[in-house]
């Protein structure tokens, strides 16, 4: 499993809560340099990250309450964010979920909307947005 800690976050100023991110990616320089983005924000905390299906569905049953944004990947080495998307389908108010992924087609971006992504972003020609 893989587990991040939490040092390099950085707590809000206000004492507000802080933004949980949960990251489901498997390509290591990628997930690194989302994850890098993440912990420069200040209020933002990656409590986990995941690189394969099981990994993901594993952490999200037991950490219902643990998160507030998952950016999911739907193309993984072990399994597929699909199957952490339609566990989501399920989630609290207020957590949100987006899909960061690569070769999204038309078919594979409603699917993900029929799944109640909140956002779908394509890797190559939208990861700024």
């Amino acid at each position: 499993m893989n587990r991040l800690s939490q040092t390099g976050s950085h707590p809000k100023a206000s004492g507000a809560r802080a933004l949980k991110v949960f990251v489901i990616e498997d390509d290591a320089a990628l997930r690194n340099l989302i994850l890098q983005s993440l912990r420069d924000i200040p209020g933002v905390e990656v409590p986990f990250y995941a690189d394969s299906e099981i990994s993901a569905t594993n952490w999200l049953s037991s950490n219902d309450g643990a998160w507030d944004l998952a950016v999911v990947d739907l193309h993984l080495k072990q399994g597929s964010g699909v199957g952490a998307l339609s566990w989501c389908t399920t989630r609290r108010t207020g957590q949100q979920v987006v899909v960061l992924s690569g070769g999204l087609s038309r078919e594979l971006r409603q699917k993900c909307l029929e799944l109640r992504a909140d956002a779908v972003f394509d890797k190559a020609t939208e990861m700024d947005a």
